[in-house]
């Protein structure tokens, strides 16, 4: 069978390109809940013009969610408000504008040659000092328009029509301005006019209190770009931010200005996170937080939802840092998210457990480390781990130049992509692993020209991490280079050797090898500060990744205070 790939649709033995569209973006979609690109009958031409196919129809998206947002304007038939229909005239006609300096053709009538007498009319008419049959005559047609949409029900000649058409005509002289500005090739002019313009009323919205500088009116979405360069954070660290606002916004419902975020609105997002089924965005496309929440609900199985530990350490403190940030720039005069979280009931079982003495004779016992047979990339990664500490992603990534002397004492120098600065450390090498001829491996792959301690498990990272990246380009994923690395020889350990040697507990999977390492270097009395430094919880500053008040000698000695009762080589 084929296997499924997103955004492609086979119906009656041809394939399209299809992608659902946000609620945002239908206004301006003419309703529509999904989009199509047809891709032809043949399946590998087809996969092959996907992801630009999916692209331009993401593209149409965006500007329609662009267009939705600009125009502020509801469905055609429904009652709008002078301000909307101010808006809308002004968008329209600055539409209509840039369409006409679009096309080739020269326009056969310089609209200068009659301008001075129009702005004239609309001056009058926006004064009120015109008389009906003039209104008719200079902005009627704009009236009209928004009458027969039934946007305006207004009687010709009432003062409710009068007041239409002398706002229509103040908008009409905002739309002159632009396009005289665009003349002169300037295309950055703003409208003045206080329909136009957004102006939080002071007697009737209390927040506006907390607009205490020009950074206060701007959206998160707007600041997130400064606060990233100030964070210098990791690309991964990064994205978390990014998604965290946009979640905070689709529980919004818009991207309103910073100084409208209130401690209700951080404690109803937080109740919201309750309620929100986990890796949403996956499970329900184009659907906002508030939209999968419903979905979900009406499941007949509904998904799980996120956990506390997830709402409490990532989703709620990602946003606690950015308005805490926002808070020191002046941006809002407090953070509202402050101690907002929530209550994390304690698990009564430990996820993870070391391996004991009778696992190790299981595990380094049998065939796969039989006396006399050289040990592979497989063999050599359990060794390394167990005698190491490192994270199954630092270990993948180790490259042979990482390893070396330093002031005689050969180490493991994990400094490629980790999981942040502080876990960047020197690892002195164990002397059981050089008994069991660890120079020797190092040296047969520096002959083999290889790069990489596990040069197998390293490719196999990077070819999913390609992988995932072309799906990126369609899908808008984001991509973190050692979420990758987990896989391969850890899932074969997990998977089929953990069970082939006799160990059930599940609990013991790979990632027990970083807590035995943990577990031995306390019960050999090693003191907490080298202990945390050695598994990559030492401090955080990206100094002290080699400058460090403990030495190597001293970690060293610590490493080979290491004994593992049952180690069986």
């Amino acid at each position: 069978m084929a296997r499924t790939i997103p955004y492609l649709l086979h119906r009656s033995g041809r394939y399209y390109a299809r992608i659902v569209v946000p609620a945002d973006a239908r206004p301006a979609l003419d309703g529509k809940y999904e989009l199509r690109e047809a891709l032809g009958a043949d399946r590998m031409a087809a996969v092959r013009a996907l992801p630009s196919a999916v692209a331009r129809l993401q593209a149409i998206i965006d500007a329609a969610r662009a267009e939705s947002k600009l125009n502020d304007e509801p469905r055609p038939g429904r009652p709008l408000s002078n301000r909307q229909m101010a808006r809308s005239f002004y968008n329209a006609e600055m539409e209509r504008d840039e369409a006409e300096r679009a096309q080739s053709e020269v326009q056969p009538v310089d609209p200068s040659l009659f301008r001075a007498g129009y702005v004239e009319a609309l001056r009058r008419v926006a004064a009120g000092r015109a008389p009906n049959d003039e209104i008719a005559a200079v902005i009627g047609w704009a009236v009209d328009g928004f009458i027969e949409r039934g946007n305006a029900r207004v009687a010709p000649g009432s003062a409710e029509w009068r007041q239409l058409a002398r706002d229509l005509a103040g908008v009409q002289l905002e739309t002159i301005k632009r396009s005289e500005e665009r003349d002169r090739g300037e295309f950055g002019g703003k409208p003045t006019n206080p329909l136009l313009v957004e102006t939080p009323d002071t007697a009737t919205d209390p927040l506006t209190a907390r607009i205490i500088s020009p950074e206060s009116t701007k959206t998160l979405t707007d600041l997130l770009p400064e606060f990233i360069k100030e964070r210098g954070a990791k690309p991964s660290m990064n994205h978390e931010y990014a998604v965290a606002v946009r979640m905070l916004y689709e529980h919004i419902g818009e991207p309103v200005p910073v100084y409208r975020i209130t401690r209700q609105t951080m404690q109803g997002f937080r109740r919201a996170l309750t309620e929100t089924p986990a890796n949403y965005a996956k499970r329900f496309p184009g659907m906002t937080l508030p939209e999968a929440i419903k979905a979900n609900v009406k499941r007949a199985a509904p998904y799980e939802t996120l956990s506390a530990v997830t709402i409490a350490d990532k989703w709620l403190p990602r946003l606690n840092t950015i308005l805490k940030w926002c808070a020191d720039i002046d941006a809002i005069p407090d953070n509202p998210a402050t101690g907002i979280t929530v209550t994390r009931v304690k698990s009564t079982e430990k996820p993870r457990v070391h391996f004991d003495p009778s696992d190790l004779v299981k595990l380094f016992g049998g065939p796969a480390f039989a006396p006399g047979e050289a040990f592979g990339e497989f063999q050599w990664s359990l060794l390394v781990s167990l005698y190491s500490g490192t994270r199954p992603s630092e270990l993948a990534q180790l490259r042979l130049d990482s390893i070396r002397h330093v002031r005689n004492v050969l180490v493991l120098s994990i400094e490629e992509e980790t999981k942040n600065v502080g876990s960047q450390r020197l690892i002195p090498v164990h002397k059981d692993l050089i008994r069991l001829g660890f120079n020797d491996r190092v040296a047969s792959l520096r002959q083999a020209g290889e790069t990489h301690m596990f040069p197998e498990w390293y490719r196999q990272g990077l070819e999913a991490k390609a992988k995932a990246e072309r799906k990126a380009k369609a899908t808008g994923e984001h991509v973190t280079l050692n979420q990758f690395f987990p896989r391969f020889i850890p899932r074969r350990f997990n998977v089929t050797y953990r069970a082939k040697v006799g160990i059930t507990d599940k609990r013991k999977d790979f990632y027990a090898f970083r807590h035995t390492f943990k577990t031995g270097l306390s019960y050999a009395g090693v003191n907490r500060d080298i202990r945390d430094y050695l598994t990559g919880h030492h401090d955080t500053s990206a100094g002290s990744v080699y400058v460090h008040d403990i030495s190597i000698e001293r970690m060293h000695e610590a490493i080979n205070q290491l004994r593992f009762d049952g180690f069986p080589l």
